[in-house]
C-alpha cells in the first residue's frame, strides 16, 4: 500500500514540476520577455503553491519519510491531490505566442507604384529579446512570396500605436528592375530609416 502511494506521489511531483516549468517557459517565451499581470496572478495563486509543495515533497523524499499512521496517509493524500489539482491551470495558461509560435504584428498590405508587388512590414515578437523586423513581399504575377530581414533596433521601441489602417513603411521604385527604396514613415516609432531592397537577391541593406 505504501509503495503504491509512494509511486503516485512521484508521478504527482513530476506532473506538477512539469507544469511549473512549462508555465514559466511559456510565460517568459523561454526567458525572452517579462511576466505580464495576468501571468503574475496565476503564478502567485497556482505556481508558488506548487513550488512549495514540490520542495516539501523533495525534502520528505530526502529524509526517506513515509506515513506511519492513517493521519500521515491523509496528509500525503492531500499533498498529492493539491499538486494534481494545481497542474491543469498551469498547463492551460501557457502562452505559446512569441516562443513556440511567432507573434507577428503587421501594417496594412500595400502595392508598389509599378503594380508588380504587394508588400507588408512585419514585426516579429515585438518587445522581446528575440524580436526582429522583416519585409513581406509577394510578386503579383505568379504569387511568389518572400520575407526579407531588416536590420532594425526594435529594442528602442517603447510603444506602438495601431489603427484600422497602418502604413509603417513605403517602398519607392528605382530605375533598376526589382530594386526599391523602402523607408519607415512618421507613423512608425523609428521613422525615416531607409533600406535598399533587392528582390532578386532577397536582401535589404540599410542606407543613410
Amino acid at each position: 500500500m505504501l509503495q503504491l502511494i509512494r509511486a503516485i506521489w512521484v508521478v504527482a511531483i513530476l506532473i506538477n514540476l512539469s507544469a511549473v516549468i512549462w508555465f514559466i517557459l511559456g510565460t517568459t517565451a523561454n526567458f525572452q520577455r517579462g511576466i505580464d499581470l495576468v501571468s503574475t496572478v496565476i503564478l502567485v495563486y497556482f505556481g508558488i503553491p506548487s513550488i512549495l509543495l514540490i520542495i516539501l515533497s523533495i525534502f520528505l523524499f530526502i529524509k526517506r519519510w513515509l506515513p506511519a499512521s492513517s493521519w500521515g496517509i491523509v496528509a500525503l493524500s492531500v499533498i498529492i491531490l493539491c499538486m494534481l489539482s494545481l497542474s491543469p491551470t498551469l498547463f492551460k495558461n501557457v502562452n505559446k505566442s512569441g516562443w513556440l509560435l511567432e507573434n507577428v504584428v503587421t501594417d496594412t498590405l500595400q502595392i508598389t507604384a509599378d503594380g508588380q508587388y504587394e508588400y507588408q512590414f512585419e514585426l516579429v515578437n515585438l518587445f522581446q529579446k528575440n524580436s526582429n523586423a522583416r519585409l513581406y513581399v509577394k510578386r503579383i504575377s505568379d504569387g511568389e512570396e518572400m520575407r526579407i530581414s531588416l536590420d532594425m533596433p526594435l529594442n528602442k521601441i517603447k510603444g506602438l500605436s495601431e489603427e484600422k489602417v497602418n502604413y509603417w513603411v513605403v517602398m519607392d521604385g528605382t530605375s533598376e528592375k526589382d530594386k526599391y527604396i523602402m523607408h519607415t514613415t512618421s507613423k512608425f516609432p523609428l521613422p525615416d530609416r531607409k533600406y535598399k531592397v533587392d528582390l532578386e537577391k532577397r536582401e535589404a541593406v540599410k542606407t543613410e
